[in-house]
């Protein structure tokens, strides 16, 4: 006898009435047809297999585990969707993105249909209500949640359970999903709670460093990073802060042969050495798992390469007009070239590695182990480099798949690239909001580079010199203003807001810049901003009302600090509840400028501006 298991079921505002499951393989969409086995238990045949449902009822929603039974052999594609909810009028949604700078949010209605696909969660709120979705953040199988807003709706939000080109297990349990309603920031508190297990300890302050990428790029040199090491050591306030300088793309040969190129003519053990001399870690970028077409893995190990549709090695990679190919994880001959890889570069004294473009990596379609889940190839990347590094230094992720799971990154980047730029800046708050529930609980959050150099803030004659965006102008293309687009073209007020991000991040702190080019307000914001107090994470008090949220507060080790932004392009009266901004306090200190204030319950803030307060 056919059953509805979800007719009866609310979450909150939430009804789950019309809520079907679904299997897709191939072109083939099919509704499962559930017949109840025992009280919230449900099964349902497919020509798939045998599929499984259980419901689990928690104090503020469900719990829905679920299972599948395949009979013959495992089929090349296969999407599984336990939920799918047919529309859903809400206020708004946001998704988490899959890695950095994916995170999603908007109000409803939308002007114009908009697609949402992010994975581990989705929020919808209406009346001021949030009802959160979510699957475990280390996955057993790759999962999403996706659907489309159109006008005041969510149309056909579902979750999907995708495998591609992989040897099934004869029985297989697919990841939980919940379901809760109530308080949006603290159920993901909570998860990120849970996500940690027994937690890491995070008992000093980050160390920040400096960084090559966003001011020299490929342009780096080994006497540019030494004059700028050099700068910060003689600096009487950054020399205090700032503990590793981090060497960007640009110093190997290519990607995949990784050795020093002719701009560090000295190689890198010997800067090494020099940096250490000054007194810094030295850190060190790589993609690991990224083969460019000229080196040598490229042209003759073509058993390590991930493979195309067809079974072939293929360019799955491509970025700034650089294409390469796809190291496979899943090849132990892969494995031992990354460990053997970063156990050098430990042994040469760095202490730090970036690790970029990771998920990349899951761009290829087939992997030559077809046991391993999608879902784990990047764990298998990660082990190798951990099993090189051995405790010798330091990881970030970056580009990594947040679902790859805690413990394998001391820091991740979250935020997207940024650049001295509004609407990076803007764009990347949305990203920064949407994880700030894993930063000391996971990782730390990395929001990506503290640029202190813009318009206002920079004597500096190379300051538009770099223009990144011409690679992607071709001999047909007319004159288009994004070709010249340029990394540092913001106002004083806008440089204040991406800082003070940075620092209600709570996470990882890097500079970016050229330093000695920077004038004296430029310098001074560099000096604020890597001396001010880490506090534990930045909670976007209006994450789920807003796509761009306006009110910020941070817990500090005695008071806090409270962040009021204006996004707008027009000067806005911004009211202030004290009592949320800082209960307790009698007074308010711009971070900035040092005055002490008293909030009169609005501030008054110019386009693309902020005030930063602590108590």
């Amino acid at each position: 006898m056919k059953y509805d298991p979800f007719a009866r079921m609310k979450c909150g505002w939430l009804d789950l009435a019309g809520v079907v499951s679904e299997v897709r393989d191939g072109a083939s969409r099919r509704r499962l047809a559930w017949r109840e086995r025992e009280n919230g238990r449900f099964v349902a045949e497919d020509p798939a297999g045998v599929f499984y449902l259980e419901i689990g009822t928690l104090a503020d929603g469900f719990r829905i585990r679920t299972a599948a039974e395949f009979a013959g052999p495992s089929p090349e594609e296969l999407v599984f969707s336990p939920l799918v909810f047919p529309a859903i009028a809400a206020d708004h949604a946001l998704f988490c993105g899959e890695k950095m700078g994916r995170c999603l949010a908007a109000v409803l209605p939308t002007a114009v249909p908009r697609p949402f696909f992010g994975r581990y969660y989705a929020a919808l709120t209406r009346g001021g209500e949030t009802v959160l979705m979510t699957t475990p953040l280390a996955q057993k199988y790759e999962n999403c949640f996706r659907g489309e807003g159109v006008g005041g709706q969510l149309l056909d939000w579902r979750c999907d359970f995708e495998f591609h080109h992989n040897d099934l297990p004869r029985h297989l349990e697919f990841d939980e999903i919940t379901l809760r309603c109530g308080d949006g920031l603290a159920m993901l508190e909570a998860y990120g709670e849970t996500a940690a297990g027994r937690g890491r300890d995070f008992p000093t302050p980050p160390e920040c460093g400096w960084n090559s990428w966003d001011y020299y790029r490929w342009t780096v040199t080994e006497d540019e990073v030494t004059e700028n090491a050099e700068f910060i050591a003689a600096d009487p306030v950054l020399r205090r802060h700032v503990k590793r300088i981090i060497v960007d793309d640009g110093w190997q040969y290519c990607y995949g042969e990784w050795e020093a190129n002719p701009l560090f003519p000295g190689g890198m053990k010997k800067l090494a050495e020099r940096l250490r001399g000054l007194g810094f870690k030295p850190g060190l970028w790589f993609a690991p798992s990224i083969v460019e077409p000229h080196a040598r893995i490229a042209q003759l190990d073509h058993d390590m390469l991930a493979l195309s549709e067809g079974g072939q090695p293929c360019l799955g990679y491509n970025c700034m007009e650089r294409h390469g190919f796809l190291l496979d994880p899943t090849v132990p001959k892969a494995r031992r070239f990354l460990e053997e890889l970063f156990d050098r570069y430990a042994g040469m004294g760095y202490a730090y590695f970036k690790l970029d473009f990771l998920a990349a990596t899951l761009q290829a379609r087939r992997f030559h182990d077809r046991s391993v889940p999608r879902s784990r190839i990047l764990r298998l990347l990660m082990e190798s480099v951990a099993r090189g590094v051995a405790g010798r230094a330091e990881i970030l992720g970056c580009n990594y798949p947040f679902g790859t799971g805690a413990g394998f990154a001391d820091a991740v980047r979250v935020g997207s690239d940024i650049h001295s730029d509004w609407k990076c800046i803007r764009r990347n708050a949305v990203s920064l909001a949407g994880m700030f529930w894993s930063n000391k609980r996971l990782w730390l959050n990395d929001p990506d580079f503290a640029l202190c150099r813009g318009r206002d803030t920079a004597a500096d004659p190379d300051l538009g010199r770099l223009k990144p965006s011409l690679v992607f102008c071709r001999p047909e293309s007319g004159f288009s203003p994004r070709f010249d687009f340029t990394l540092a073209n913001s106002t004083l007020d806008e440089q204040k807001v991406l800082l003070s991000l940075v620092i209600m991040t709570g996470g990882a702190v890097n500079l970016s810049d050229k330093l000695s080019r920077l004038d004296a307000e430029g310098l001074e914001l560099a000096r604020k901003t890597v001396s001010a107090e880490s506090g534990f994470d930045g909670r976007p008090l209006d994450l789920f009302e807003r796509e761009f949220p306006i009110y910020w507060s941070q817990r500090l080790a005695r008071g806090g600090r409270f962040l009021v932004v204006n996004w707008e392009d027009e000067p806005r009266e911004i009211p202030v509840d004290r009592r949320i901004a800082a209960p307790g306090a009698d007074a308010l200190r711009d971070f900035w400028t040092g005055a002490v204030e008293t909030c009169r319950g609005s501030v008054a803030l110019p386009p693309h501006s902020c005030k930063l307060w602590e108590y």
